[in-house]
């Protein structure tokens, strides 16, 4: 038996065990789903997708509450200060919880004290993308050409992950980069398109009919494996940077406090939700990945790309005015 299996096996163990939550009734009513950012993204989707599913499986609606600002600390704030009773819920992308408690010292909360992990909801790649018509075939000629002369990379902002991949890019080669924020990713890459910057890494949906239809050249991929999207692109850590895989993730949060069985049944459904064949095919056409984990295991992801995301942010001295 996997580890997983084990795992799940556990959780659903002390759910069957537990009386409380077939006493309490939970949900009776809706459920709130806090999305910290603004509505057409990648975690609307997600939170929408998932909230359908564990409406089904329920029987009560789990709604999206849209809590923008502040790169979604005021969404997390919200969470977090509410009653851990299983009636709100935080769909978040994993920067939320590993990087804003280094960009933001006063960001009204704790990610670790905080919050009760749940469980992963999706993950996704990203792809570090140049113009088509830049003379470079792979990472290496990249950072040779960023040697000869200044390059120039987007995003949607100082302290998102497409700025944080560009600066680790810098300091663990050497290579002369240029920061250019825009307002939003799209913009970056329509400029990327045009020729008018030199790198974005962007998350795979941005840039996917791009690098296909020949427009973006896909030198590398993040996270620990190769994307099933783009599987002859490889890893950042088979090419320049050994040992790295970080990656985005979208992970289910609930407040501190959050009973044990509503957290079990919750984590359950997510592993239901990402084996559920119609998941999946929607998944394949977003590029997103399915994806599980534990309460523990989402807790100790959290933890180490906090700690690696902390060390980047520090050693660039990225700071969010």
């Amino acid at each position: 038996m996997t580890r997983d299996a084990i795992a799940r096996r556990t959780l659903l163990g002390g759910l069957l065990a537990t009386p409380a939550l077939a006493q309490s009734g939970w949900p009776d009513r809706p459920v709130r789903i806090v999305v910290p950012f603004a509505q057409g993204g990648p975690m609307d989707l997600i939170a929408r997708l998932s909230g359908e599913h564990l409406r089904g499986a329920l029987g009560q609606p789990f709604v999206p509450d849209f809590r923008t600002g502040a790169g979604g600390n005021l969404g997390a704030q919200a969470v977090a200060q509410a009653a851990p009773d299983g009636y709100t819920l935080l769909a978040t992308i994993d920067t939320v919880m590993t990087v804003n408690a280094a960009l933001y010292p006063r960001a009204g909360f704790d990610p670790v004290r905080d919050f009760t992990p749940i469980g992963l909801l999706a993950r996704m790649a990203s792809v570090v993308t140049v113009n088509a018509a830049l003379p470079v075939t792979d990472l290496a000629g990249l950072v040779a050409l960023g040697r000869q002369r200044p390059l120039t990379y987007g995003s949607a902002g100082v302290g998102v992950p497409a700025h944080l991949y560009g600066e680790y890019l810098r300091l663990i080669t050497g290579a002369q980069m240029e920061h250019v924020p825009f307002r939003g990713l799209g913009p970056a890459v329509t400029e990327l398109v045009a020729g008018r910057i030199d790198m974005v890494v962007a998350l795979m949906p941005g840039v996917a009919a791009h690098v296909a239809e020949g427009r973006l050249r896909a030198l590398a991929v993040t996270g620990g494996r190769r994307s099933p999207f783009m599987p002859e692109v490889p890893t950042l850590a088979e090419t320049i940077a050994p040992g790295f895989d970080t990656g985005t993730w979208f992970g289910l949060y609930g407040p501190r406090g959050l009973p044990p069985e509503i957290t079990a049944r919750l984590n359950q459904e997510l592993a239901r939700f990402a084996e559920s064949a119609p998941v999946r095919e929607r998944f394949t056409q977003l590029t997103f990945e399915p994806a599980t984990a534990t309460p523990t295991e989402l807790a100790q992801l959290q933890a180490r790309d906090a700690a690696s995301w902390a060390r980047i942010i520090r050693e660039a001295g990225v700071r969010v005015e």
